[in-house]
């Protein structure tokens, strides 16, 4: 009983502290105000730091309904999606909430899209942004298993809706 209780308790306090590595802040010595650093959650986008910027953004964007109907007949089981932006970031405080906005239109389940946030050096805890070559925000790697699909970068080429319709053809 004591193993079980013990066992509970190093459970209860892992899952703890890795709770508090999600939607980190710290002040960006280049521009020397608050973002968010590393791995980040849809509460973390709207939350106060965030939210002057995500809240209207999302609201306001009107997802291209055509596009979205030929995106809702497409296979989406088995897709991830990474997501790197920076909260500093002009393009990403237009188009991250964009994205969201459409990933939630395609009715994408979110729990397959991992979000981080990395400073204005291009770094970021718990993703190897050289690994996976991200050097503009907001990028969106779009991935069914482990293979590379596409890639949305800074701003879509024509729309995200087209854009995105174009990765999953």
């Amino acid at each position: 009983m004591k193993t079980l209780i013990l066992a509970l308790v190093i459970i209860l306090l892992s899952v703890s502290a890795k709770s508090q590595d999600i939607n980190q802040t710290k002040v960006d010595d280049r521009i020397r105000r608050s973002i968010l650093f590393g791995k980040v959650t849809l509460d973390g986008l709207n939350d106060t730091l965030c939210s002057d910027w995500f809240k209207p953004e999302f609201k306001d964007y009107k997802v291209d309904v055509d596009i979205l109907s030929q995106l809702k007949k497409k296979d989406l089981s088995g897709l991830k999606m990474t997501l790197v932006l920076g909260t500093w970031c002009h393009d990403s405080h237009m188009q991250v909430p964009r994205m969201i906005k459409l990933l939630k239109a395609v009715k994408f389940p979110m729990s397959g899209l991992e979000i981080f946030a990395m400073d204005t050096n291009k770094q970021a805890p718990d993703i190897d942004v050289k690994a996976i070559d991200v050097k503009r925000v907001p990028t969106l790697i779009i991935y069914r298993g482990k293979e590379e699909l596409g890639r949305i970068i800074e701003t879509p080429k024509v729309s995200l809706e087209a854009d995105l319709l174009e990765i999953l053809r």
